[in-house]
């Protein structure tokens, strides 16, 4: 297709742009593109084969707005990593050095789409038995509107564009939202997705002695219910690292709100694959017997046998796999099992490779293989995506706990933490064991005494170091655990000790420069309660090594 030639719709490999709704469709469904990364798409793609000049970008993107080549940077940025593009071997977009960018791949004219969400996209297989037709459905809609700035546009008066598109920037990593980038005040933004479920974040730059603070919320777009907000001050910390802090926090904050209040309200039957996606997903965190994560599996396996590109779906069902499904039948993950997650977390990547869940839960399956130079490769690629995602963060330090990097592990846990000040179980659990594995058992204990609902982990950890601090409480502590996990026990008779010490390894695939102490320390806890009677006193019951 020659360049310069203006159509509503125009392909590239397995993507589409649809110039008249303003984003791109990929196999998995819409990209997340902020308003000027798509608008550089736009501009490159009008002139397809050719170079474009930053200044002609600048210009024509930003309206004659004055930013710097940095802004431009990180839209093609944002852009490369919607795509899938590399810098270096690129499909889509190369760089001319100190001139511009220009648009490589073959364009073609795209079919009109039909009504709907990701129209045009069908599926493979049908529903076996469904009682309703099947639609596509949609995560939830983000509205980001124009950034309020007239108490502070006098001295700063570009600065709310900057940190809008910033924010858009962050956001647009997040595979779990529809961003809509509204350039309209937000007042006029809200009412004119006044009828689409969703979600508005919203800004307000105020003045603060010499700097500025501003004011973030997230609310409903239906009732203007709000659902998170915060106060963040520019002055104490200065504009540079500022605007990236509330670039974190944003993205890290309010994007967990949304995703709390989505379980509001799920249909009880629902009837589109993202719903239904949802639902699963609920279903197989919240599991508590075998039966119950067993149908959580197979309702995800059903989704994917339905929509084979919702990318979405292959990560939870690939944590069912691995994980004994959610821990209520231990032991059942066997060599068939992770071998199926790994195809999983595969399949998954293949159909979204900008979707940062689908790394980690790679670089996991991984690491059960004992590909460590794959699982590395992994978590490096997940934290590029998105730097923004306090549980993907979180899920990046265990992955480098197990690769041996505890200084790593211990940085990502504490920017999990500045991302979200007030932290839940997981990162609790995650710190006491990293604390275990570093030989601290004061540090590890008051993290995992933090830990309110405790998963069958997280009361082995506090049990271990309850023994070897000799707390009063370790011993029937694991006596109740060691219960619990013959009563959980995917088997016909009950686990010694050894096939409980072989489980606990093949779950905490640690590298073995940092496994002795650990596993160690766990193995001698277990031993001792096997060895001691149960009444007897445990502040002079005393485990082996202590005086």
């Amino acid at each position: 297709m020659p360049p310069s030639v203006t159509l509503e719709r125009i392909a590239f490999e397995q993507f589409v742009v649809d110039r008249a709704d303003e984003r791109v469709l990929g196999p998995a469904g819409p990209l997340k593109l902020g308003n000027k990364a798509f608008r550089v798409l736009l501009a490159l793609v009008d002139d397809a084969g050719r170079l474009v000049t930053k200044d002609a970008l600048l210009s024509s993107v930003w309206d004659g707005t004055i930013v710097t080549e940095a802004s431009l940077t990180s839209a093609v940025r944002e852009l490369r990593r919607a795509l899938g593009d590399d810098s270096r071997t690129p499909r889509f977009i190369e760089s001319v050095y100190g001139r511009g960018y220009r648009f490589i791949a073959p364009l073609r004219e795209a079919p009109q789409a039909a009504p709907g969400f990701g129209a045009g996209r069908a599926s493979s297989r049908p529903t076996a038995g469904a009682a309703m037709p099947l639609t596509e459905g949609r995560p939830p809609l983000v509205l980001v509107s124009e950034f309020r700035d007239e108490a502070v546009r006098e001295h700063h008066p570009y600065f709310a564009a900057e940190l809008r598109e910033e924010v858009l920037s962050g956001l647009a990593r997040f595979r779990e939202i529809l961003l809509v980038a509204d350039d309209r005040p937000e007042d006029q933004a809200a009412r004119a997705h006044a009828d689409e479920p969703g979600y508005q974040l919203t800004a307000t730059l105020l003045p603060e002695g010499d700097g500025i603070k501003v004011i973030a919320r997230a609310r409903r777009l239906s009732d203007s219910r709000i659902l998170w907000g915060e106060t963040m001050s520019l002055a104490a910390i200065g504009m540079a690292g500022g605007v990236e802090k509330i670039v974190r926090r944003i993205a890290g904050a309010a994007l967990p709100a949304v995703d709390e209040d989505l379980s509001v309200g799920l249909p009880h039957e629902p009837d589109d694959v993202y719903n239904r996606y949802l639902m699963a997903k609920r279903r197989s965190f919240a599991a508590q017997t075998f039966d119950e994560a067993r149908a959580a599996a197979d309702a995800l396996e059903v989704v994917i046998a339905d929509r084979p590109g919702f990318a979405l779906a292959y990560p939870p069902l690939a944590r069912l796999y691995n994980t004994d499904f959610a821990y209520t039948a231990l032991g059942s993950s066997g060599a068939a099992e992770r071998a199926r997650a790994l195809q999983l977390a595969k399949d998954g990547l293949a159909a979204d490779r900008g979707n940062v869940h689908a790394f980690t839960v790679l670089g996991f399956c991984h690491l059960w293989h004992d590909q460590r130079g794959q699982a590395r490769h992994c978590f490096e690629q997940a934290l590029a995506l998105n730097p923004y995602n306090p549980v993907r963060l979180e899920e990046c330090a265990t992955g480098w706990m197990y690769l041996g990097d505890l200084a790593r592990a211990r940085d990502l846990m504490d920017q999990a933490a500045a991302l979200n000040p007030i932290p839940g179980d997981g990162l609790r659990e995650d710190s006491g064991r990293l604390r275990m594995i570093e030989g601290d058992y004061e540090r590890a204990h008051a993290d995992l005494e933090a830990v309110l609902a405790g998963t069958i982990f997280a009361d082995l950890y506090l049990g271990v170091c309850e023994v070897n601090l000799v707390i009063p409480g370790g011993e029937p502590r694991l006596r109740r655990w060691r219960d619990r996990v013959e009563r959980c026990w995917h088997g016909e008779s009950s686990p010694s000790n050894a096939d409980i010490m072989a489980w606990i390894q093949r779950h905490h695939p640690l590298h073995p420069d940092t496994s002795a102490g650990f596993f160690g320390a766990i193995e001698r806890a277990l031993e001792w309660i096997s060895a001691t009677p149960a009444l007897q006193d445990p502040v002079r019951a005393r485990p082996p090594g202590h005086a």
